[in-house]
């Protein structure tokens, strides 16, 4: 593999992290382009195939984004007429997002799609390499959690 060199970032892990995700998102949206559906989207519909009519508040913190991320992925979800959002009868300030059916419909595409880029990403790794990538890799996320945590209460 040719190294880049980029300012050093290169020896950054936290860099490789961005262009590694950067380079899946691209395979993924290669496979979804027909459809128009970004990385950010599907994340946000994987959790509605699990919990349709969740609160859109919910749905920001069960995927650890800001609200505003989720309000404006939604929106555009909507526009492509995947997903409705709906005020909550029972309190007004809270909005409830629903899939139509056409979003339960692309499911299967959609992680079809999700898994060839991923088979892309860990071709000629054996199942022992690709296991100890994700152990490490969630190493280094409980890290940097811990850390803002403990930032937090300072």
């Amino acid at each position: 593999m040719t190294r880049r060199v980029f300012w050093g970032l290169d020896d950054s892990i936290g860099y490789l992290a961005r262009i590694t995700f950067r380079r899946f998102a691209g395979a993924f949206e290669k496979r979804t382009a027909p459809d128009r559906i970004a990385m950010g989207q599907y994340t946000l519909l994987q959790s509605l195939w699990k919990t349709d009519g969740i609160a859109q508040h919910d749905l920001a913190q069960q995927l650890g984004l800001c609200e505003p991320t989720v309000a404006v992925t939604a929106r555009r979800l909507e526009s492509l007429g995947l997903l409705r959002r709906v005020v909550n009868a029972s309190n007004r300030r809270e909005t409830l997002v629903y899939l139509t059916g056409r979003g339960r419909d692309m499911e299967a595409a959609l992680r079809d799609a999700a898994q060839s880029a991923y088979a892309e990403a860990v071709r000629n790794f054996s199942p022992r390499e690709i296991a100890t990538l994700h152990a490490l890799l969630c190493r280094v996320e409980q890290n940097l959690a811990n850390f803002e945590a403990e930032l937090a209460d300072t």
